[in-house]
């Protein structure tokens, strides 16, 4: 698939700042105890999120501004959709938002927060397949 430059420069970014996301919440993880989990968990989402709206726009797909995970995937064709159980990325919403927030949010812990990167690599690894390997970083 030919990819125009400017399309190519825009898939560069959503690549470029989901892997910061990443390595983000790499870094939080790999401190001993007293982690903030919330804060690994919301760039969990949030790599998730840049790498699915990359893949739209490599489709030509307007990316909604949306954090919602699933209203994401299920914009994407099924050939173009990372193999990941959709109820396990809508199950990631809450730390887009909620997680940010002081009110009713019960705090993620390790598990959840390394689950949740698991999840977000997985993402990545089959979007960076998906995408064209000029745009990897």
């Amino acid at each position: 698939m030919s990819v125009p430059p400017e399309v190519t420069e825009v898939l560069r970014r959503w690549v470029r700042k989901a892997e910061h996301d990443l390595e983000a919440a790499r870094l939080i993880l790999a401190g001993e105890s007293h982690c903030p989990y919330d804060t690994a968990c919301f760039h969990c989402h949030q790599a998730a999120e840049k790498y699915l709206k990359a893949l739209l726009t490599l489709l030509g797909i307007q990316a909604p501004r949306t954090h919602d995970l699933g209203r994401l995937l299920a914009l994407l064709p099924a050939e173009s959709r990372p193999s990941v159980p959709a109820a396990q990325l809508v199950a990631m919403n809450p730390y887009a938002v909620e997680v940010r927030y002081a009110d009713d949010w019960l705090e993620p812990q390790r598990e959840e927060a390394l689950r949740s990167l698991e999840l977000a690599e997985r993402v990545g690894t089959e979007a960076r397949r998906l995408l064209p390997p000029e745009v990897l970083i």
